[in-house]
């Protein structure tokens, strides 16, 4: 197999783990996640042109050349890990996924948008399920046609994260000849984002109507269905990082907890069930920490066992992320303290990653597919 022979975090992403843990502990505490998800953004801009700028979080994948770090999933999922432990709302995660697709797209478009969203200055987002939350073409997949001056879209695309800040939208669209990939301008005539209803508060997702939106191509054809392939693979393994990052909130929370209790005498049977709590939660972490680092190290090396490893951590990590946060829900319930509040915004974290990665049912299809000669 050809992969690293140790998972553990190197030397650097290691300092960058602790880094930004650090930093948005100081930074970005419980009240300050309230406050940022009251404005209209849904996010500090401020803040996130620190994220940007002083850690690099924007650029970590982009290409050197682009203007980037030119690091791998193996980093980026550090990043994700970290950014999902404070449920961060800002749109580091779509902009990565558009990103991903102009570097293997068009030069000109890459030239002149990468080094923007390298900085942080643009912010972008792709826009690829269909109604049903699947990124594969359907009935349902925004159309193209070549018409005076260029390319123009049609179509409508769901679920689309931080489709109402994105600058830029990056669009699967099919051709008389097949799927294809393009790039519209967020503020072009024809481009509609509208507001979806959302278990998640932490994670704005839009409908995006194309009506006659002008775009520019990418890449089509078997270029653009791998690219297309590998930005759901990227999605797989962010929303896999950033459950790791959830369910440690999870644990130390309920670490806290269980000491809370302990210095105001609690019952046996109540001591014995938070501690059990506490087993459970350390082993769903280990398990989905493991599956999670093992996917995005298999992307970083280019295994055959890459997209297959994805859906197995996104399967691993939405089905344990989701048990994890309905314990704690349990444990806190009723107990009056913080936590009560933050529990929640974690599960429904917990519950809307799942859904828009696919769904269980979607990622064992995939595995068995993959699974076949």
């Amino acid at each position: 197999m050809a992969i690293r022979d140790t998972l553990a975090l190197s030397e650097d992403q290691q300092a960058l783990q602790d880094a930004l843990r650090g930093f948005l502990t100081g930074q970005f505490p419980p009240a300050a996640l309230r406050a940022a998800l009251e404005t209209e953004a849904g996010y500090d801009p401020g803040l996130h042109a620190r994220l940007a700028g002083d850690f690099g979080l924007a650029a970590l994948t982009v290409p050197r050349e682009s203007g980037g770090i030119g690091l791998s999933q193996a980093e980026a999922s550090v990043a994700h890990t970290e950014l999902g432990r404070v449920l961060y709302p800002g749109p580091f995660l779509s902009t990565a996924l558009a990103a991903g697709v102009l570097a293997a797209g068009d030069r000109a478009v890459r030239e002149r948008w990468l080094p923007w969203l390298a900085d942080g200055s643009v912010t972008g987002t792709i826009a690829a399920a269909g109604e049903s939350g699947h990124w594969s073409p359907g009935s349902d997949s925004v159309r193209a046609e070549r018409a005076p001056g260029g390319w123009r879209l049609y179509g409508h695309r769901w679920y689309v994260i931080a489709g109402h800040v994105a600058d830029i939208v990056v669009v699967p669209a099919v051709l008389d000849s097949g799927l294809a990939m393009f790039l519209v301008e967020s503020r072009s005539l024809g481009f509609t984002p509208s507001g979806q209803l959302g278990l998640d508060l932490t994670r704005r997702v839009c409908v995006t109507a194309f009506d006659e939106a002008p775009a520019v191509l990418l890449s089509q054809g078997e270029q653009a269905a791998a690219t297309l392939e590998r930005a759901e693979r990227d999605f797989l393994l962010a929303t896999a990082a950033e459950a790791v990052g959830g369910i440690g909130w999870c644990l130390d929370a309920t670490i806290a907890y269980a000491k809370d209790r302990g210095q105001v005498g609690p019952s046996a049977g109540s001591f014995q069930a938070v501690a059990q709590a506490c087993v459970d939660m350390l082993a769903h972490f280990q398990s989905v920490s493991a599956a999670a680092r093992y996917a995005a190290v298999a992307a970083a090396d280019g295994t055959a066992e890459a997209p297959k490893a994805a859906h197995v951590a996104a399967l691993q990590a939405g089905e344990a992320y989701r048990a994890v946060t309905e314990q704690a829900i349990h444990l806190f319930g009723g107990g009056g303290s913080i936590q009560e509040h933050d529990a929640h915004l974690y599960y429904r974290r917990a519950w809307s990653a799942e859904r828009l990665a696919g769904g269980p049912q979607a990622h064992r299809a995939a595995i068995s597919d993959l699974a076949t000669p």
